[in-house]
């Protein structure tokens, strides 16, 4: 499967170099405007590379989406479909170069951010105050205090979330392009089932979601949270497998 997320890897290429490309000259906007003083180059900078994380972000994970319906509608799918390689190597290799995009620019982004607050505290020397405003403004918003156990919990969910969406429209897709192939309507039929399975799905997690969070004055992950990922998880994994199945059995190239 290694073979396969390098050909991945590859055709997402460019995209990758152009947002990095744009980070790293809006990076250096950022440093030059902090040392020159030059507020309007800071808030400049700090506003479009917050843009930039955004943007990059959600395009890095549904890239593999649009390239895996690109490999189903285009001559491209010859060189994929055709491979020696199960269906099941095919799909994967594609969701594991979503994970490590999703991770790999999610850490980026980070350090960067965490490079730029210690640059900002380094020159000004307020480093307590940012972590005690930044402290406030999540109890704020919240309306209780946050521990490091649900900060992990809410990545995690975020991460299961995209995945399901992603896993959801390639399976979507793959529906559009076999069971319905022949269909006037394929791919409306196939946007209809990507909303009715977020809808049966969404329903199953709410089931499992607990009645409140808070306990105290903390955020407290219970046992049904952690169902609710667990539900988006299983729901994932099926997907998954009904994807590489209907390709092994139905993909006509």
């Amino acid at each position: 499967m290694g073979k396969l997320m390098k050909y991945e890897f590859r055709k997402q290429l460019m995209s990758k170099i152009i947002i990095l490309a744009v980070g790293a000259v809006l990076e250096i906007l950022f440093v030059l405007g902090l040392f020159l003083e030059k507020e309007k180059w800071l808030g400049t900078a700090t506003g479009l590379l917050l843009t930039t994380a955004f943007i990059g972000l959600f395009y890095l994970s549904f890239e593999s989406v649009v390239t895996f319906s690109n490999d189903l509608r285009t001559k491209q799918s010859y060189m994929l479909f055709l491979t020696p390689r199960n269906m099941f190597q095919v799909v994967g290799a594609k969701i594991v170069v979503t994970v490590i995009q999703i991770f790999g620019a999610g850490l980026l982004f980070t350090l960067i951010a965490i490079g730029d607050v210690a640059l900002v505290c380094s020159k000004y020397g307020k480093i307590q105050e940012l972590f005690d405003a930044l402290k406030e403004f999540i109890k704020a918003i919240t309306g209780a205090e946050i521990r490091l156990s649900e900060i992990i919990y809410v990545l995690l969910m975020v991460l299961v979330t995209w995945l399901l969406v992603i896993t959801m429209a390639i399976f979507a897709i793959t529906l559009s392009t076999t069971l319905f192939a022949n269909k006037k309507y394929k791919g409306l039929i196939s946007v209809l089932i990507f909303f009715v399975l977020e809808y049966v799905i969404g329903k199953v997690a709410m089931l499992m979601v607990p009645t409140g969070f808070l306990q105290g004055k903390y955020l407290v992950v219970t046992t049904e949270a952690w169902a609710y990922i667990g539900v988006y998880a299983l729901a994932m994994v099926l997907n998954f497998v009904g994807t590489a199945l209907l390709l092994e059995k139905k993909v006509s190239v």
